[in-house]
């Protein structure tokens, strides 16, 4: 069971979320779970299991952005807390500037959130993160 509250946590999480955008990751690292029963499907894509796989690869998604100083705004669609679970559903919109782009651009996300209590504290065990891309239909096969 976690000591400390969500909401609290979540604003932390929120804040590290802004900076992780920015080119930081030193606030985001430390709310991730180290267990390799933990995973991550990120923006880029891919798919890592494990701290030994997500430690690095957050270290470098957050050194694909420069930083604009524009924080993460985020529309909750959902939000369930547990003694020892948590998860949350959430829109992340903010205006990011990769590495590889002139100029900085609007950054839209749908992220699922799942986070476990680890010794008393709400840490990341999985994230599931891509772009909102408007409604479409298969394409017609015929």
């Amino acid at each position: 069971m976690a000591s400390e509250d969500f909401e609290s946590f979540l604003s932390r999480f929120e804040e590290a979320n802004s900076a992780f955008v920015n080119g930081d990751p030193s606030l985001w690292l430390p709310l991730v779970s180290h267990s390799e029963q933990s995973s991550i499907f990120g923006g880029f894509g891919g798919q890592e299991v494990g701290w030994s796989e997500i430690g690095p690869r957050y270290e470098w998604a957050a050194s694909q952005f420069h930083d604009t100083g524009h924080p993460v705004e985020f529309e909750y669609l959902d939000k369930y807390v547990g003694a020892d679970t948590a998860y949350t559903v959430a829109i992340e919109r903010c205006t990011v500037h990769h590495i590889t782009q002139p100029a900085p651009v609007p950054h839209v996300l749908r992220a699922t959130m799942i986070f476990r209590a680890e010794n008393g504290h709400w840490k990341i065990t999985h994230r599931h993160a891509d772009p909102l891309n408007p409604k479409s239909a298969p394409p017609d096969a015929g």
